[in-house]
């Protein structure tokens, strides 16, 4: 199979396609609407931010620092308008004042109750709603034109100030959860559970930000889950855990992650965290994994599995994808497995994003992990004679603080594998490794087969070309590479098409039709926009399928959308998006996605969703969903939908769309598509006679297919008072 991306149209495109304009005017309604708290999310005149961390002072005094003191905003808070932005290019056609006022009320029934990452969500379209009202108004009448502000500010007085800054993460929080393994064979492990916990509290409060807590126990089934506001709290709560049920080695692990996600808390922001402690292999993780991998991937939530070998000296693969495709990871501890876990585990508490290594198109590095191969730097040790290989590290100036892990086999190399300073950094921001007197601090950390180079700074970054190297007969090598910083330059992708009636933004392209590559750069200010420069990165082969220059987008500084033609034969293994560029100190920069993009010859889309995205009392809301087969033979599709309350769920015959042809009713769930073939189906949840007002039901429909399994997940608020019949769309 040839995995050669051919991109039928490479131009870059001035908002061609879908709702693209809206990218600057969300992002200066939300700062406007921001400003009375911007001491927490703008840099000082002294070049740092309200906690004292350094800024623009750094970029040097050839560097005109104005507009970066002026524009520079907290990644915390960009991610947040990003988000909104997102939501705001799947646009159902809402363009009334009543539109958005229903979608406010949504949102507030969710914010009320606590529900920060729904509420988001439904004031987006809220803001969607008010731009397409008054760009169709091409002169103001009776009611006039109408500002998004006026709805945040409804909803600050709404729901009072301290919710208010959650909703424009302006308060630094994030959601921990614990799922704790707690069958017989974890009896002796228990202490170290504790201990790996305390460690990532203390991390939590060296971060200064607020936390949550979640405890789910799990065997067989989930025996319990509590919340916690207060660290001693949780403390207390898991030193008076006692394993004592099943213990066969295989438990219901997915289970208690499901449990997590849809019973506490844990979805009601994105800043969150799980953390999976456990000894046993899956019984579960076949049939749910793919439902919490979409779940924790739009949350942006990692999941980190921290295993022992009590019962299983390896690792169960489908923990290893959850942990991959959400950007955490799976960690076995045998004999060296008390050790700082936060050397390894910390992403909750501070901004991050992956950054690459050599400047090549060799995606081992370009990812920041992968294996050992040819593609390292090979040069000789002077004193042992053996052969050694480097990877290299692209330090910016943008950069507070990063952390390289590196596994190798066999586990006897660990002290052979070096991070070492760029030979030509400054001498003052890199001082001397050697001697230990340096504003670099590198700290070292070693576990069973993998060594942990935890790097911060005095004051400004050591910028340049650092170098990881290991010898060359390494059996295996991998590494991953992470920077933090509040303001870290970093960016979001995700793609937009027109496979509905409306344009539809989503993490999961599609093979065989055109979609839009959206990047949103954060801290546009701290770069060099003509210098940009993406590659879309396949894992499969690890080549670079495509790399060109990036031109802004007429309507937004730090907007960029390329269209671009994924073809059906590359192929459904992932990729990545890279983006490199320069510092404007003329410092070089490589990042990596987050997210890892998984298309798919089978296209899954949800196209309209009524009642605003809410449930109310005995009524029923529909979701409209279709299924096309972008295949070259023909498939069978199947689709099933659940949701978190088990409410009444109907699934009608699909509408079967041929291209050219007149649509045709088929009579059948599954239905057997032809290659262009979609199928439209209306999906109907029945709420109950009586709802709980702000309370999310969260409906995932699935399709079946013989080569792909695809999954959407909607969230529906429930209301207690009806929308007035005019307004209801449903």
């Amino acid at each position: 199979m040839s995995y050669l991306l051919i991109l039928l149209l490479c131009s870059l495109l001035m908002g061609s396609r879908g709702n693209f304009s809206g990218f600057d005017s969300t992002r200066n309604t939300l700062e406007n609407i921001a400003y009375p708290f911007s001491e927490q999310f703008v840099m000082n005149e002294n070049g740092t931010d309200y906690m004292g961390r350094q800024g623009s002072s750094c970029y040097g005094d050839a560097v005109d620092t104005r507009p970066i003191l002026a524009n520079s905003k907290t990644n915390n808070f960009l991610d947040m308008v990003n988000f909104m932005e997102f939501i705001q290019q799947t646009n159902s056609g809402e363009a009334a004042r009543t539109d958005a006022s229903n979608y406010y009320k949504v949102a507030e029934a969710a914010m009320k109750s606590g529900n920060t990452f729904v509420a988001q969500e439904n004031m987006a379209r809220a803001l969607g709603a008010i731009a397409s009202y008054n760009k169709r108004r091409k002169r103001s009448d009776e009611e006039g034109s109408w500002s998004a502000a006026d709805l945040f500010d409804q909803l600050r007085n709404s729901v009072g100030e301290e919710r208010f800054k959650d909703v424009l993460h302006l308060n630094k929080k994030v959601t921990m959860a614990f799922v704790i393994d707690t069958s017989s064979s974890m009896k002796n492990d228990m202490g170290k559970v504790r201990e790996y916990i305390k460690q990532l509290m203390l991390e939590q409060k060296k971060a200064g930000v607020d936390a949550e807590f979640i405890v789910t126990t799990f065997a067989d089934d989930p025996a319990g889950i509590r919340m916690f506001r207060s660290s001693r709290a949780v403390m207390d709560y898991i030193g008076s855990l006692s394993p004592t049920v099943g213990g066969d080695c295989e438990e219901r692990t997915c289970y208690g992650i499901l449990y997590t996600i849809y019973r506490s808390n844990f979805m009601r922001v994105r800043n969150s965290v799980m953390y999976v402690f456990t000894d046993a292999t899956s019984k579960d993780c076949a049939r749910f994994s793919s439902t919490i991998s979409r779940n924790l991937v739009y949350l942006k939530a990692p999941v980190f599995f921290i295993l022992f070998d009590s019962c299983k000296p390896t690792i169960d693969n489908h923990y290893v994808q959850m942990a991959y495709k959400t950007g955490g990871f799976s960690l076995l501890l045998k004999q060296n497995g008390v050790y700082n876990i936060t050397d390894t585990v910390n992403g909750a508490f501070d901004k991050d994003a992956l950054i690459c290594g050599e400047e090549s198109d060799n995606a081992l590095s370009v990812v920041g992990q992968g294996s050992a191969d040819n593609s390292g730097r090979r040069r000789r040790s002077a004193d042992e004679g053996v052969g050694v290989l480097e990877k290299s590290l692209l330090v910016d100036t943008s950069m507070e603080t990063f952390k390289v892990v590196a596994t190798i086999s066999p586990p006897a190399l660990l002290n052979k594998v070096r991070l070492e300073k760029p030979v030509d950094g400054d001498a003052e921001r890199c001082g001397n490794l050697n001697t230990g007197v340096s504003n670099v601090n590198i700290a070292e950390s070693v576990a069973d087969n993998s060594v942990v180079f935890d790097v911060t700074t005095e004051s400004c970054p050591c910028t340049g070309e650092w170098k990881l190297t290991y010898p060359e007969d390494a059996e295996s090598f991998t590494y991953s590479v992470k920077s933090t910083g509040e303001y870290l330059v970093s960016f979001e992708a995700y793609f937009v098409d027109q496979t509905g009636p409306n344009s539809i933004a989503n993490y999961a392209p599609c093979l065989g039709i055109e979609e839009n590559l959206v990047i949103k750069l954060n801290q546009g200010e701290k770069v060099k926009t003509d210098t940009l420069y993406a590659k879309i990165v396949g894992v499969a082969g690890n080549k670079v399928h495509w790399k060109g220059p990036l031109a802004v987008d007429k309507q937004a500084d730090n907007a960029f959308v390329v269209a671009l033609t994924i073809p059906a034969d590359m192929g459904s293994a992932g990729f990545r998006v890279v983006l490199e560029g320069e510092i404007v100190d003329g410092t070089r920069f490589q990042r990596v996605s987050s997210n890892y993009f998984y298309p798919t010859g089978s296209c899954l889309r949800v196209t309209d969703v009524g009642n605003f995205y809410s449930l109310t009392p005995n009524r029923k809301t529909f979701i409209k969903v279709q299924v096309t087969n972008n295949n070259e033979y023909e498939e069978v599709y199947l689709l099933s939908c659940s949701n978190t309350q088990n409410y009444d769920v109907n699934i009608g015959f699909p509408r079967v769309i041929t291209p050219g042809k007149r649509e045709k009713r088929a009579r059948s769930n599954p239905v057997v598509l032809k290659p262009s073939q979609t199928a439209e189906f209306t999906v109907n949840v029945a709420a109950p006679r009586s709802t709980r007002k702000g309370r999310i039901v969260s409906v995932t429909c699935r399709v079946s297919a013989s080569a792909d399994e695809l999954i959407e997940i909607v969230r529906l608020t429930e209301l207690t008072d009806r929308f007035d019949d005019y307004n209801y769309r449903g």
